[in-house]
């Protein structure tokens, strides 16, 4: 009755923003922290990241990342990202990612991103 819809913050798509928030090449681990709520993801790089009221990804410096209805992506701080060539999609502030057809992410900067389980993600230089 009125149950408040749950959504469930993923430590792959966090463990990416922090990529992209920090330029790129730093190796990140994001561990989701509460799997019963699963409503935080502590970072290795010392940032968190929760979804707020709106849905939107709200890391702990401030920066929130909303995912439109079209796929594109909107950063607080003024980062912006548009699809280059290739299936690519571009951040203003450097680096470049594709999803990879086993599910990791390829990012310009020589890092791969992968969940590791439901509740654990990492980005780091491909071996």
């Amino acid at each position: 009755m009125g149950r408040k819809e749950r959504f469930s913050v993923n430590p792959l798509e966090i463990a990416i923003y922090a990529l992209v928030l920090s330029g790129g090449t730093n190796p990140v681990t994001c561990t989701r922290q509460d799997a019963v709520t699963s409503d935080m993801v502590l970072c290795t790089n010392g940032r968190s990241a929760r979804l707020d009221e709106r849905g939107a990804i709200a890391f702990d410096s401030g920066v929130t990342v909303v995912k439109h209805p079209d796929g594109s992506l909107s950063f607080s701080n003024g980062i912006s990202a548009h699809w280059g060539s290739a299936g690519w999609v571009q951040f203003s502030n450097g680096p470049s990612i594709r999803r990879q057809s086993d599910g990791s992410f390829k990012v310009s900067t020589g890092m791969r991103c992968v969940a590791e389980n439901r509740n654990r993600a990492r980005c780091r230089k491909e071996d």
